[in-house]
């Protein structure tokens, strides 16, 4: 398989953007650690997250991007470093819980964001209780702005 993104680890989050990916017309692939009964899609890779040789099945050693959207930030960063020893150059977007090990990571590693779901999602709770509308935030000139 050659695909422009992985995502790997195919729970509630890591489906949807799975779709959201396919439904855009991106190359993906997805990996999970257990079969989808909903799906029986071609395009996803059931074996153990942190294998290479699942890995290299699903194709990151050609992929430009791995999406990490398990809920479990140990099994994330193991991925992370697995993946990075078969594709030193593949982006990673990392979904971790862990905000602080997150910014440590962006700092450190070339080529990664981390993203905290709680984060993205609190300007929104935000805007709502202030009584306005939003599906999203932009950050432009040190203030966010609601979508």
């Amino acid at each position: 398989m050659k695909p422009q993104v992985i995502v790997c680890g195919l729970g509630k989050t890591g489906y949807m953007i799975f779709k959201l990916l396919q439904r855009q017309g991106i190359a993906v692939v997805g990996i999970s650690d257990r079969s989808l009964p909903l799906s029986s899609n071609e395009d996803i890779v059931i074996g153990d997250l942190r294998s290479p040789m699942t890995l290299a099945q699903a194709g990151v050693k050609s992929a430009q991007t791995l999406v990490l959207a398990s809920d479990d930030d140990a099994l994330n960063v193991g991925i992370l470093a697995q993946a990075r020893l078969l594709n030193p150059e593949i982006r990673i977007i990392n979904r971790l819980f862990n905000q602080s090990l997150g910014k440590r990571l962006d700092q450190t590693l070339n080529n990664h964001v981390s993203l905290s779901v709680s984060a993205l999602a609190a300007p929104i709770f935000c805007f709502a209780a202030s009584g306005k509308q939003a599906v999203g935030q932009l950050r432009l000139t040190e203030q966010t702005w609601p979508i």
